[in-house]
């Protein structure tokens, strides 16, 4: 099961968004600032959202001793449940279901299962977000945390910069679409950092606009540095969808 708080970690990790309060612009750049309300309606307007939601994903994983692909599968009800299963060489591996108030995953390659609440999760790996966080953040949408921001200009992009009591980040949202194409998030409390971009933008059958492509690059004191590419691909936001999760018999419950 190694890989799956990475993986969750990862998501929850990356997206920190907020109201602005500050306009501040670069030198030699040929934008012009733009107000809260103009840069949070295009946020807003941009967001992807689907009462049902699935996707095929390749994602490859490195680390400082080891390198891993592998494919999954994740599919969404919006505020109901988040269910993904992870394969390698077509042989699934592990299957989670993640509710408001639970997660559940098993291992096939262990025969094993683990069963807890939602709030276990956030405090063993520290996620910043809730359920309905980690399934915005699974679409590529902002989640807001405070209103302490300040807008500006960077080059060719609009910025939006960010500090809370634990983290401080930085958007960089592409001219004159507004769509995200970086963000930087510190996490200075717990000693992480984390640089993501996103790209190949590409429309959706009901006209949304997803990014298909994104890389993490992530470094903390307890998983070091690592680097994932995460490769979408059978984008359909049209439901309902199955999320079939059951316990195998004779699998141990580990806590």
């Amino acid at each position: 099961m190694k890989y799956i708080p990475h993986f969750l970690l990862l998501l929850t990790l990356a997206y920190a968004s907020a109201s602005c309060k500050g306009l501040r612009r670069v030198q030699g750049t040929s934008l012009k600032p733009k107000g809260e309300n103009v840069l949070m309606k295009k946020l807003l307007e941009n967001s992807v959202n689907a009462e049902w939601f699935s996707a095929k994903a390749k994602i490859s994983y490195n680390d400082e001793y080891t390198g891993e692909t592998f494919s999954a599968n994740i599919r969404m009800r919006k505020d109901s449940a988040i269910w993904m299963n992870f394969k390698k060489f077509s042989i699934e591996g592990a299957r989670v279901l993640i509710t408001p108030d639970s997660i559940f995953v098993i291992s096939r390659l262990t025969n094993e299962y683990l069963a807890k609440p939602f709030s276990y999760a956030q405090k063993e790996y520290s996620l910043p977000v809730g359920f309905q966080g980690l399934q915005a953040m699974l679409l590529g949408n902002p989640v807001f945390f405070s209103k302490d921001t300040e807008a500006g200009v960077d080059s060719t992009h609009y910025t939006l910069a960010q500090k809370t009591e634990s983290l401080t980040a930085k958007y960089w949202l592409n001219s004159p679409d507004m769509l995200l194409h970086r963000f930087l998030v510190d996490d200075f409390r717990n000693k992480r950092s984390m640089d993501v971009t996103s790209s190949d933008y590409r429309q959706l059958e009901d006209k949304q606009q997803f990014s298909y492509l994104r890389h993490f690059n992530l470094n903390s004191p307890d998983l070091g540095k690592m680097q994932v590419q995460l490769e979408f691909s059978k984008i359909e936001t049209t439901g309902p969808v199955e999320m079939k999760f059951e316990v195998p018999e004779g699998y141990k419950r580990v806590d």
